[in-house]
């Protein structure tokens, strides 16, 4: 038996009319904590909703990643697993490193992007291609420490599963600093098998499309379903698990729900049979 934070974070913003923010509430809906505990599992769960006003605004965003920070600290104290699910992988990164520490933490990235542009390298200017960015110390460092007080993850200590729309500025850093990109699951688990912690990291675009429609970002030619279940549960010592970028509206099959639910029991069975 595994025991599990569950954390939805609803922060509305909504780039280009994209409705991933809907994503903690479109995958409790569909069963998430039933079928968690059916499975033998302790669960508990936090929900955490923006108070300013307007509550789209950037820093509303960072102030809902200082309470998953907050959240995330309090599940880990108490010995269970944090599983943030929120829209915006921007949000959720940083905060979740913030809640667990960067120093001895790897990332396990699991997307179709590096999301490792900042605001210098950007071409669309999305948040969300900062992702990682943010979490190891490269873009919106200003807001992340004050809203955050975020120490970040070292980069050279992450890995990129299935990540393949990689813009010009990302491969300089990819290549400058050696990090794996993979689609191999006993490779993502020897690049973190030397970590003290591992941050999974899931957004939903990873997959190949002809699984599903999670967003309107996806890129053909990625991992199955089997094959990102099969990464994520070949990882130990992890630490923190997030699910992101799934915008219910595009997922009209509700696979790509069912399919974010079976990675977060994967996970929870095996860390329960550790």
């Amino acid at each position: 038996m595994a025991k599990l934070a569950l954390i939805y974070a609803y922060w509305p913003s909504q780039p280009f009319g994209i409705t991933w923010c809907d994503l903690p509430w479109a995958i409790r809906n569909a069963g998430l904590p039933k079928t968690l505990s059916d499975a033998g599992h302790e669960i508990t769960e936090t929900m955490l909703m923006p108070e300013d006003d307007p509550p789209e605004d950037l820093r509303a965003g960072f102030r809902i990643g200082r309470d998953i920070a907050a959240a995330v600290q309090k599940a880990r104290a108490f010995g269970e697993l944090p599983v943030v699910l929120t829209g915006s992988c921007s949000i959720a990164a940083p905060a979740v490193i913030a809640g667990i520490g960067g120093a001895g933490t790897a990332i396990a990235w699991f997307d179709t992007h590096p999301d490792l542009h900042t605001a210098e390298t950007t071409e669309t200017g999305l948040f969300e291609g900062m992702a990682l960015a943010i979490a190891t110390g490269s873009a919106w460092q200003a807001m992340a420490q004050q809203f955050l007080n975020l120490k970040p993850a070292s980069l050279d200590a992450a890995a990129l599963f299935g990540a393949r729309d990689i813009d010009t500025a990302e491969r300089d850093i990819i290549t400058e600093r050696g990090l794996l990109v993979t689609q191999d699951a006993a490779d993502l688990a020897q690049r973190m098998s030397a970590a003290e912690r591992v941050y999974l990291h899931v957004d939903m675009d990873v997959h190949d499309p002809s699984a599903f429609a999670a967003n309107l970002y996806e890129v053909p030619g990625g991992p199955s379903v089997d094959d990102v279940r099969a990464a994520l549960t070949s990882v130990d010592n992890v630490a923190a698990l997030s699910i992101t970028s799934l915008d219910p509206a595009v997922d009209e099959s509700g696979d790509a729900v069912r399919a974010a639910i079976g990675h977060v029991l994967a996970v929870a069975d095996h860390l329960g049979n550790d």
